[in-house]
């Protein structure tokens, strides 16, 4: 029997919702991997004008992470010659989602007209896909866009109400379905978009990636959905820019790169 956010208790709801409890390895080892991973690239390197651009959105469910963590892709990037772009945006509660989407937005129509990239891919992961999500929902994002990549994302917003997720949040049951790209009209099509999720992730997630999927491709963009073996909820942005893997594949396909 499936799982059903809106017949089950807080509790139930909140272990569908968190990642960690679902997860290969560890949290604290993954947050220790970003960072790790993430430090000590030169960005200048990273963000060259007439390249390829990947345009990546942290998760952390708007509340934990940065851009700094989010350059785990670095190495492949400067191997495949394409310029990474983490977005920052303020976390709540400093911030409502709401004005977290305007950020994302503002920043990634700012680097794209910095860079004037010869291709642009834009990704993100959890709430970050949630994020990416809405940003493709503006047009003059919509219409400069290669492909969209949405890892293990949640474009419902409504369990979140009764979790503890939602204490720095404060989403209601209106402003949740609002902000939820799932239950919005349908924007823009796309030239692509990919959605994919981790084998290791629980019901909820497989779920709604692959509703959001239906929904996009319902709306006139090509869409391919993925449920990838052997990764987490974690771990999957790590294939964002590896060839090789069927992420990365498709990112660097949308890119335009060429096989070495």
């Amino acid at each position: 029997m499936s799982f059903r956010w809106q017949e089950s208790s807080a509790i139930e709801v909140d272990h569908q919702y968190s990642p960690s409890q679902h997860a290969l390895q560890p949290f604290p080892e993954y947050l220790e991997e970003y960072r790790r991973l993430s430090e000590g690239h030169d960005l200048a390197l990273l963000s060259r004008p007439g390249q390829p651009l990947l345009i990546y959105i942290h998760g952390g469910y708007w509340q934990r992470l940065s851009a700094a963590d989010s350059f785990f892709n670095a190495a492949d990037a400067v191997a495949e010659g394409v310029s990474l772009h983490a977005v920052e945006y303020t976390l709540a509660p400093h911030a409502t989602i709401e004005q977290i989407v305007a950020e994302c937005i503002a920043d990634v129509v700012s680097i794209v007209e910095k860079l004037q990239p010869t291709s642009v891919v834009l990704a993100g992961c959890s709430a970050g896909a949630h994020l990416s999500a809405m940003c493709a929902r503006i047009p003059a994002i919509a219409s400069r866009l290669d492909g969209l990549v949405l890892l293990s994302g949640i474009y419902d917003l409504r369990p979140l109400v009764v979790t503890p997720t939602n204490d720095p949040l404060h989403l209601t049951e209106e402003s949740a379905k609002v902000l939820s790209p799932q239950l919005l009209p349908p924007a823009q099509a796309m030239s692509s978009a990919l959605c994919a999720v981790g084998q290791a992730e629980s019901s909820e997630f497989i779920r709604q990636n692959a509703e959001y999927a239906e929904y996009l491709s319902n709306a006139g963009t090509p869409t391919d959905v993925m449920v990838v073996d052997n990764r987490d909820h974690f771990n999957l942005p790590y294939d964002l820019l590896r060839r090789g893997t069927v992420v990365g594949d498709w990112t660097l396909h949308h890119l335009g790169t060429k096989a070495s």
